[in-house]
């Protein structure tokens, strides 16, 4: 067998192979129902409130039709099913990867917006680590820096409040501890960071008022009284002034 029929032979089975994978790619599900016909069956599921049924027909699109033009939009579903029951890392991961193949898709602000909610979603109590709830406000701060005109601006805004005051109380909460094992220079630390990053927050009052205590009991009179300048300039009429007198 000459080189050129070698070579016809190679490419003419190489070709199969092509054939093969790409049919076994595009194969139907069980049912023998188009991508048409099983994104409506998602719908309907969804519609009626099943959101793992229909979370799991959204997937059969990717799985069974992942060239069709519902396979990209069916991976935005999915995720979206999972945020309605509640798996909402399930939810995170299915929106990384279309964020990571479809970085500019139509589409990507609501997936942005789907991911940044899941990540609010999970937030523990303020009481534990705040890492979660910084996660959710970067990715809110994303969303609002790549898309500042879009329709979820303003929830992101309010969002990104709530969140503030969520890791300026727990940082608050910190410094509480250290004050009350004397460790006031930690506590200082701690209460400075949420008096400069979180200024606009309830916390920031209480904030100053613990570092003129702190500051006091350093024997920090210059920079106690400095603080006081600040609480009464900021906060003239809070709950905190009326205690400065007690100290």
């Amino acid at each position: 067998m000459d080189l050129q029929a070698l070579n016809r032979k190679f490419f003419f089975s190489f070709s199969l192979v092509f054939l093969a994978i790409g049919c076994e790619s595009s194969k139907l599900p069980a049912d023998g129902k188009s991508a048409r016909e099983v994104y409506s069956d998602a719908e309907n599921l969804l519609r009626d409130g099943e959101f793992e049924n229909a979370g799991k027909k959204f997937k059969d699109i990717e799985t069974y039709f992942p060239y069709s033009k519902k396979a990209i939009v069916a991976r935005i579903m999915s995720a979206y099913c999972n945020f309605k029951s509640g798996s909402y890392i399930d939810a995170i991961r299915e929106l990384e990867i279309f964020l990571r193949y479809h970085p500019y898709h139509e589409l990507v602000p609501y997936a942005m917006y789907l991911l940044a909610m899941s990540e609010y979603m999970i937030i523990s109590a303020v009481g534990r680590d705040s890492e979660q709830a910084e996660k959710s406000r970067s990715a809110f701060i994303k969303l609002l820096n790549r898309f500042p005109k879009s329709r979820y601006a303003e929830d992101c805004k309010k969002r990104i409040v709530l969140l503030d005051d969520i890791i300026a109380a727990h940082e608050l909460l910190i410094g509480r501890y250290y004050q009350k094992r004397k460790s006031c220079l930690s506590a200082i630390n701690r209460y400075n960071y949420v008096i400069s990053r979180f200024s606009n927050t309830k916390s920031a009052e209480e904030a100053l008022f613990r570092m003129v205590e702190c500051c006091r009991n350093e024997g920090l009179s210059e920079e106690a009284d400095n603080t006081i300048s600040i609480l009464k300039a900021r906060f003239p009429n809070g709950r905190w002034i009326k205690k400065l007198n007690g100290l």
